[in-house]
């Protein structure tokens, strides 16, 4: 029978064996390892921060989690915000409003006044589109941009911020919308329309300055 020092030593040997060794090794992987220590320092700081605070390192997993999903939908908000942003910017860039030759030697009256008729009829987007165009010849005549049939909105919009700024974002918006009824192929409701309607008109029938 083996003498208390010597199964000491034996059971000391034992332990220092590989397999032991293994056993009682950090197991985790480097993501676990640097996420539990971040606990730890997050966990440290609320309770330096909040000494009255209890169970200060399940208290930082959570607020840990909760700052990864905040950080997760701020992303996200961003990324749909860039895409909408960036598919109606290459809407205006890429369609110019003047389908025919006809459309652009038409004045802007007759396309108030066509806008008007199918207003009437309840075909808001060819009333959308006439006026549309109307508001583009008058500003036209007004020589705040110059309408040519290979122009896109884009460029009307670009000559426009240049002469005048405040009415451009209004003509940027107003251009989605008839992009929407003319190359979308959308039926537009009265209140798209009327949203639009009241300002163009304004603008239209504003006294020229010479």
């Amino acid at each position: 029978m083996l003498k208390e020092p010597e199964a000491r030593e034996q059971l000391e040997e034992i332990l220092d064996q590989q397999e032991y060794q293994v056993y009682y090794a950090d197991s985790r992987n480097t993501l676990q390892i640097w996420w539990d220590e971040f606990k730890a320092w997050l966990a440290d700081l609320l309770s330096r921060l909040f000494p009255s605070m209890e169970n200060t390192s399940g208290t930082a997993g959570n607020i840990m989690i909760l700052l990864v999903i905040l950080v997760i939908v701020i992303l996200a908000a961003c990324v749909i915000t860039y895409l909408v942003k960036h598919n109606k910017d290459r809407m205006i860039k890429t369609k110019n409003p003047f389908q025919s030759g006809e459309e652009l030697e038409w004045s802007f009256q007759q396309h108030v006044a066509e806008a008007k008729k199918y207003e009437e009829m309840e075909d808001y987007s060819l009333a959308t589109r006439h006026l549309f165009l109307g508001l583009l010849l008058n500003f036209h005549e007004r020589q705040w941009l110059e309408a040519k049939i290979w122009k896109t909105n884009w460029e009307y919009y670009d000559e426009l911020r240049k002469e005048q700024r405040e009415l451009a974002e209004f003509f940027f918006h107003f251009a989605l919308l008839f992009d929407r009824a003319t190359y979308g192929k959308q039926k537009l409701a009265q209140d798209d329309f009327l949203s639009y309607r009241d300002l163009a008109l304004k603008w239209i029938n504003e006294p020229h300055k010479e």
